[in-house]
């Protein structure tokens, strides 16, 4: 998976934007759904997961994995929304590097 899939990922729900925590109310199952791809896709072996900051991945692998206190944290539709905003914004700024080197 490339940077490019997790954005596109983001656009199949409409909620490519930094904002998403602003859509709790009007796209709850929208979240909730990205929210659990963007996981599975987290736990894979791909390369740009390497680039991504360890605390999206473990997050991730402990949610996939039914850690009761990471779960217990993410059944809040507020945190997914936060967890999916820092993760656009950081592939974001991953874009942005790339093109200014």
């Amino acid at each position: 998976m490339s940077k490019e899939t997790y954005l596109e990922l983001f656009k199949k729900y409409d909620l490519y934007r930094s904002d998403i925590y602003m859509l709790t109310e009007e796209k709850p199952t929208e979240i909730l759904f990205l929210f659990e791809e963007v996981c599975d896709e987290l736990i894979k072996e791909k390369a740009i997961n390497r680039q991504i900051p360890p605390e999206f991945i473990n997050n991730a692998k402990y949610f996939s994995g039914q850690n009761t206190f990471v779960n217990i944290y993410f059944s809040d539709i507020t945190n997914r929304a936060f967890f999916l905003s820092d993760l656009i914004d950081f592939l974001s700024l991953i874009k942005s590097a790339k093109k200014n080197q």
